[in-house]
């Protein structure tokens, strides 16, 4: 009897080892339909406008060092004019950017994105304190300014809605496509009134700009102190990027939220990185400009792709679970169960989670959750009733697949705790195995006779 006990021990393995591969299929599933998502996000982002990344203004001053070297030679020694060409950068002082995002879901068949207007206006001042900062052949030269320039830098000038506009010290001045610096194209400039950086001086400017974007937007801080402040209708951003809003502005509304963002030049390195990549001693090998940033994306609440891989690596728990069920009603109620009921009731257990994904992608998740699990909880409620020969067992048994099926969503809804539940239900279903079989004698055990 125990050689027929173990032989049916294995015939069960052998049937949940099988039913992994319709899991593993329904997994596949799952991991297509998530890269048709971020393609279908990316069609959007590279027919229309894409992630738009802004920085700036930057000013930039070309000069030319004068200078006289004595040149010895077997002839004697003599004086030659010099002269070097060179820019001279220069970042804000201080930046203010006060900015409005409206989200909207833009859909191409069961898929979707976000996609926003973001409408900005930034103030501050250049200061200049008498002492610029540029690289001199020598201190004693000659340097002669020529025309500034001011630079935004933008990776993705589709995405722009109308002109910009620029005011400079009280001037309106014309803004042209074209960053006018070495190694990033992407973006605007405009042409300055010629001045001495020289002198102790400064300047004020205001400038506004709206773009269209998908998904995220970025903004890399250049200023000494830089100050973003973002009001916008989505409620589920994420933030990312090298710089997290002050927490103490953030505020998250069910019709939005409104967050602040505080970066000084002694926390950031990205005036570093800019110099370096427009001396070319930084290549930007990546989308974009490779520079330190603010980061925030406009995310579904729930990514129905991700809860569903989630809910499939607890696919085996699942089956393993209900199998173990299925196992004590034999040993305790004497019962006889074949395998091929053993595969029925798997095969039913993995078509939930192809109903889950099917019905996500028409209807809201946890609707779609709530159908699915009723659906093959009357299933298998109705089915084994007469397995279990009788009304009572497929009750009991259904009233178990509630409970497994709510403590799954209990792990999906609860990410940060995940690891935690899924350890203790793991530990009741032991400790009630246990508790069920403590007075089983397994080596008086007998194969039940089929009813």
């Amino acid at each position: 009897m125990q050689k027929s006990l173990f032989l049916k021990a294995l015939l069960i393995a052998a049937v949940f080892l099988a039913l992994q591969i319709p899991l593993i299929m329904i997994n596949g599933i799952v991991a297509e339909r998530s890269a048709r998502q971020r393609a279908v996000v990316h069609e959007l982002a590279e027919g229309s406008y894409g992630t738009p990344i802004l920085a700036g203004p930057l000013l930039s001053v070309p000069f030319v060092e004068e200078y006289t070297e004595t040149i010895t030679d077997n002839r004697g020694t003599k004086l030659e004019k010099r002269r070097a060409e060179g820019v001279a950068r220069f970042f804000p002082a201080s930046n203010a950017i006060d900015s409005e995002a409206t989200v909207e879901t833009k859909s191409r068949g069961l898929f979707k994105a976000r996609v926003f207007s973001w409408h900005a206006t930034a103030r501050g001042e250049f200061v200049f304190d008498g002492k610029p900062e540029f690289r001199r052949t020598r201190a004693d030269s000659r340097i002669v300014w020529g025309k500034p320039v001011v630079s935004v830098l933008l990776d993705d000038p589709r995405g722009l809605q109308g002109p910009p506009t620029l005011d400079w010290s009280g001037q309106a001045m014309t803004l042209e496509r074209g960053s006018a610096l070495p190694h990033l194209a992407g973006g605007l400039h405009a042409s300055l009134p010629e001045f001495d950086p020289g002198k102790p001086q400064r300047f004020g400017y205001a400038l506004g700009i709206a773009l269209r974007g998908t998904e995220s937007l970025s903004i890399v801080p250049l200023a000494a102190d830089d100050r973003l402040g973002l009001h916008s209708d989505w409620p589920h951003p994420s933030f990312g990027g090298q710089f997290l809003p002050s927490p103490e502005t953030y505020q998250r509304r069910r019709d939005g939220f409104d967050a602040q963002w505080a970066v000084t030049a002694l926390a950031s390195k990205t005036q570093q990185q800019l110099l370096a990549i427009l001396d070319g001693a930084q290549e930007c090998r990546s989308e974009g400009l490779c520079a330190d940033r603010v980061e925030v994306r406009f995310i579904e609440p729930i990514d129905i792709y991700s809860l569903s891989d989630r809910a499939l690596k607890y696919g085996f728990l699942f089956v393993g679970f209900t199998f173990g069920c299925l196992v004590l009603f034999e040993i305790l109620k004497g019962l006889s169960i074949h395998p091929a009921q053993y595969l029925l009731v798997g095969l039913s257990l993995a078509t939930f989670f192809l109903l889950l994904i099917g019905l996500s992608e028409h209807i809201v998740f946890w609707a779609a959750y709530l159908i699915a699990s009723v659906a093959c909880i009357a299933l298998l409620a109705h089915y084994l009733s007469a397995v279990l020969h009788g009304v009572r067992g497929g009750l009991s048994f259904s009233a178990m697949l509630t409970a497994l099926y709510g403590a799954l969503y209990g792990l999906l809804v609860s990410e940060d705790n995940a690891l935690l539940l899924g350890s203790l239900l793991v530990f009741v279903a032991i400790a009630a195995a246990m508790m069920l079989t403590r007075k089983v004698n397994w080596y008086g055990l007998r194969t039940p006779k089929p009813m």
